[in-house]
C-alpha cells in the first residue's frame, strides 16, 4: 500500500492535531516521546506524521514517523523507566540469541511481538 503524502503542518497546528486524533495517551508538546511496539522505535511528536485530509485522501491520521511503519496511536506506549529497562533487557537477549546459532527456531521471536506481550501482561495486572 502506497504511503499518503505527509501534511505541511505548523508546530501548534501539528500538536493540536496529535492532541485530538491521539485518544489513547495526552501530548503536552512536540517533545513528547512514545515507543512504537510495532517498530520498536522511540518517535516525539516532531517526527510524527500526519497524512490524509483534504482532495479526497480520506480523514486526518497519525501515524510512526520510522520509514515503513505504519503504525496508529494505539501502537505507541509511554516510554516509562518499566518499559525502557524492559526494552534494554529484551534487546540483549535478541542480541544474545543472534550470537549463538545453536539455539532452537521457536525460542527465536522479534523484539516487537515481546514486547506487546510483556505491555499485555502490564495492562492485566493493572
Amino acid at each position: 500500500m502506497a504511503l499518503l503524502p505527509e501534511l505541511n503542518l505548523s508546530e501548534d497546528e501539528k500538536l493540536r492535531t496529535l492532541q485530538r486524533l491521539d485518544q489513547f495517551r495526552k501530548w503536552s508538546s512536540l517533545d513528547d516521546k512514545r515507543y512504537c511496539l510495532c517498530c520498536g522505535k522511540i518517535v516525539d511528536g516532531r517526527s510524527i506524521k500526519i497524512v490524509g485530509g483534504s482532495r479526497g485522501l480520506g480523514p486526518l491520521r497519525v501515524v510512526c514517523a520510522t520509514e515503513r511503519c505504519e503504525s496508529i496511536p494505539m501502537d505507541w506506549i509511554l516510554p516509562t523507566d518499566e518499559i525502557l529497562a524492559m526494552i534494554s533487557i529484551l534487546a540483549e537477549q535478541s542480541n544474545s540469541a543472534v550470537a549463538s546459532p545453536k539455539q532452537p527456531e521457536r525460542h527465536k521471536t522479534s523484539l516487537g511481538a515481546r514486547l506487546r506481550g510483556f505491555t499485555g501482561n502490564l495492562k492485566r495486572t493493572a
